[in-house]
């Protein structure tokens, strides 16, 4: 079934699923795929990783009536996290809570029982122009929804643990909104898992919106199969004294491309992004990032790395703009990469494009192998080559992982990084 087909069918669900302020935007978004087609290698912000012939291929939909309860033992354990699942894209959580200073739920429930917030964020962020995404926003039949009062801050982490679970080729999608309030203070880990042996497609997008003076982590583990393939956007909006500090790890995937656009619209915002990738085998794995500085006295911090073995492949495409009215500016961007071998390929590309001139703004990227001085020196103590190896990858790779807030969470990540390098 291709993805005209799913539109054909999600735009029957829809109307039993979701108000007319949402299903408004579908007709729209799917006209932009049927004009444009899907990215290929022409298109330089896909030319690592075209899309045309993953999303032109045969899946099946998935039923957001139909789902199946996951047993909660089989994943992360957080012991004092708040837990959304949702199961091949479909929300599980089947009312609008309120806990530990978050409001969360499905976004389908969201819709109605939140109206005011959902409708004045929903669709605001996200990039119709950019193919998947328009497909996303045609096609989404569910999603998670978030939201943080104004003051509010929360008492415990929000958990949200993607699962995709099927022996078919499925193609899952969600659309996730959170609105963070003024003054708020939250965090959000994420956790997307695949205990599925079939060859699946996921494509996820998440609008947050953070106001005045709000303080909101972010963290996110990607762990699929390698016949998996995911791609997910996320789309921020911070305002005036907010600050976000978003953490990316991919470990497993068949192929992961994750699109993440951060717009600074308001003056005193604080916007660190951090990203780890550990690829082996014939993984494909590619980061877009853009850093939009619209405003004054903002500052931007970006620091990717990854480690990568046999075949794999690592994408980095990252750009900061900083516009005319954004005098002022603090912006560095770097990323940093390890080859274990000669088949391993990194395509880096870090960009800055400067309309302001009093600014402070750098950007670079590095390319080797690990440290044969450092080797040859613990080798020489009696330390084995696998050893010396593990510890200087780790050490590498902590740079990244100090940035996750939760140390329940920081001990489940390292023990899936090192089971990965391990091997």
């Amino acid at each position: 079934m291709s993805y005209k087909d799913i539109y054909d069918i999600a735009a029957n669900l829809s109307e039993s699923l979701f108000p007319c302020y949402i299903n408004c935007f579908r007709d729209k978004a799917f006209d932009k795929i049927k004009n444009s087609g899907f990215p290929d290698f022409k298109q330089e912000k896909y030319k690592y990783t075209p899309l045309a012939s993953i999303f032109e291929g045969e899946y099946l939909p998935v039923n957001p009536y139909e789902w199946k309860k996951p047993a909660e033992s089989d994943f992360p354990e957080v012991s004092d996290a708040i837990k959304i699942y949702t199961v091949n894209g479909v929300c599980i959580n089947n009312e609008i809570k309120s806990e530990s200073g978050f409001v969360y739920g499905s976004l389908v429930l969201a819709s109605r029982e939140c109206e005011e917030i959902v409708e004045k964020h929903y669709n605001h962020l996200a990039d119709n122009t950019d193919l998947p995404a328009a497909l996303n926003i045609a096609t989404a039949l569910s999603g998670v929804f978030v939201a943080v009062a104004p003051g509010v801050e929360t008492t415990r982490p929000l958990m949200i643990i993607n699962i995709v679970d099927s022996d078919s080729n499925i193609f899952s999608q969600q659309h996730n909104l959170f609105v963070f309030g003024e003054n708020s203070i939250a965090e959000i880990i994420e956790c997307n898992i695949g205990i599925s042996d079939a060859s699946t497609l996921t494509n996820n997008l998440s609008e947050i919106v953070i106001a005045q003076n709000a303080q909101v982590d972010f963290t996110r583990v990607h762990d699929k199969g390698l016949l998996s393939k995911h791609v997910s956007a996320d789309y921020i909006r911070q305002y005036e004294g907010s600050s976000f500090n978003h953490s990316n790890i991919i470990v497993g995937g068949g192929l992961v491309r994750q699109n993440t656009e951060v717009h600074l619209i308001e003056k005193h915002c604080y916007s660190n992004l951090y990203g780890l990738v550990i690829a082996d085998e014939k993984q494909h794995v590619d980061n877009y990032t853009f850093i939009d500085h619209a405003a004054p006295e903002c500052q931007s911090n970006e620091l990717y790395k990854s480690i990568l073995n046999d075949k794999a492949v690592n994408v980095f495409n990252g750009r900061i703009l900083v516009r005319p009215d954004a005098q002022k500016t603090a912006a560095y961007q770097s990323n940093k990469n390890v080859l274990l071998n000669t088949g391993a390929k990194i395509y880096t590309k870090p960009q800055l494009e400067i309309y302001a001139d009093d600014v402070k703004c750098s950007h670079g990227a590095t390319v080797g192998q690990l440290n044969e001085e450092a080797m040859f020196y613990m080798q020489s103590r009696g330390i084995s080559k696998s050893t010396a190896q593990l510890l200087l990858m780790s050490g590498f790779a902590n740079e990244i992982l100090d940035k996750i807030k939760n140390p329940e969470f920081k001990e489940f990540v390292l023990s899936r990084i090192e089971k990965k390098i391990r091997n």
